[in-house]
């Protein structure tokens, strides 16, 4: 148990690393040229990326956390849904206090092709905290309370959520890649932390097809 409780401790040092590395410099080796390959990838109207954009926004951004909610109940029962409130509450308090602190700029349109100008910091991405915290919570609990097939089903639904949620937002250079990353990073962690130390510890596991 005590390597356990290391091993988070390391993990949890490394997002406080990730974070200052991002407080002191605007963008990581690699930003640039990953964001211009995105942006050379997809089609030119990004009228896609909006909407996806506004799926981490309220009111839909609700409708994400009921369906995970009621995943989370039939998964796991009624802990697993009370925890997926406190996946999303945690990363919107992270979000609200980290921006200011590490005060990341947004891309700059000298370096990518800057869709239109957005308000805010750059890092951390509370696009990518709320689809951590919703979508990422779903596929850290698929991992531990199921197997076969539901599973494999929810974990690649998620999995491109996630990444989708990545392409988009990149393709808006409304955040670096790195910001998108470290943000995935934070919120997986904490949900993943959630489960591991307050998920109702049974050995059921759903095996059956969605």
């Amino acid at each position: 148990m005590r390597t356990d409780y290391l091993a988070w401790t390391g993990l949890f040092l490394l997002a406080a690393a990730l974070s200052l590395a991002a407080h002191c410099y605007a963008y990581f080796p690699g930003d640039v040229v990953v964001a211009r390959g995105v942006q050379s990838l997809v089609p030119p109207n990004l009228d896609w990326a909006q909407a996806v954009s506004q799926s981490a926004k309220f009111p839909w951004l609700l409708l994400i956390l009921a369906l995970v909610l009621a995943l989370a109940w039939v998964l796991a029962g009624r802990r697993a849904a009370l925890l997926a409130l406190f996946s999303l509450a945690g990363v919107l308090i992270l979000g609200a206090v980290l921006g200011p602190v590490v005060g990341r700029p947004r891309p700059s349109a000298d370096l990518v092709r800057v869709a239109r100008s957005f308000a805010g910091y750059s890092f951390p991405s509370l696009f990518a905290l709320r689809y951590a915290a919703t979508f990422g919570f779903l596929a850290v609990l698929a991992l531990e309370k199921t197997a076969g097939t539901v599973r494999l089903v929810l974990v690649i639904i998620c999995g491109a959520a996630l990444l989708l949620g990545f392409v988009a937002r990149v393709a808006l250079a409304a955040h670096w890649p790195s910001d998108m990353i470290i943000s995935y990073y934070l919120g997986l962690l904490w949900a993943a932390f959630l489960v591991r130390f307050f998920g109702a510890r049974d050995s059921h596991r759903i095996t059956g097809a969605l």
